[in-house]
């Protein structure tokens, strides 16, 4: 079965969300981003969504393309959604949480068609 290109993007999006919900979950992210420590609370949400998020992506991911070939692909999403994180956080990262919300608008809008 073929996964199609907003689907793949949805994905990578969805974990991109995840893991800079675990990012933001420890301190030195969270304080270099918002430039105050988080609270415990905050700190527990956001590593819970994180990995919320993790297991809907790889929900998504094998219930589009099966077991062998889902995981095989959450992996590859996982990658490419860490590197992405890692970047953002190296260069702006200030600008995280709006990537976030920018990725979960389109997630949104693109899982719902």
């Amino acid at each position: 079965m073929m996964i199609s290109n907003l689907m793949v993007l949805s994905i990578l999006w969805i974990s991109y969300i995840a893991f800079g919900c675990l990012a933001l979950a420890m301190f030195s992210n969270f304080r270099s981003t918002f430039k105050k420590a988080p609270t415990p609370l905050q700190s527990r949400g956001l590593y819970w969504s994180g990995w919320s998020m993790l297991a809907l992506s790889y929900y998504l991911s094998v219930a589009k393309q099966g077991m062998l070939y889902g995981s095989i692909f959450f992996t590859g999403m996982l990658a490419v959604a860490g590197l992405l994180v890692i970047l953002t956080l190296s260069y702006r990262a200030k600008s995280l949480p709006v990537f976030m919300a920018a990725g979960s608008v389109i997630c949104l809008l693109n899982l719902v068609r």
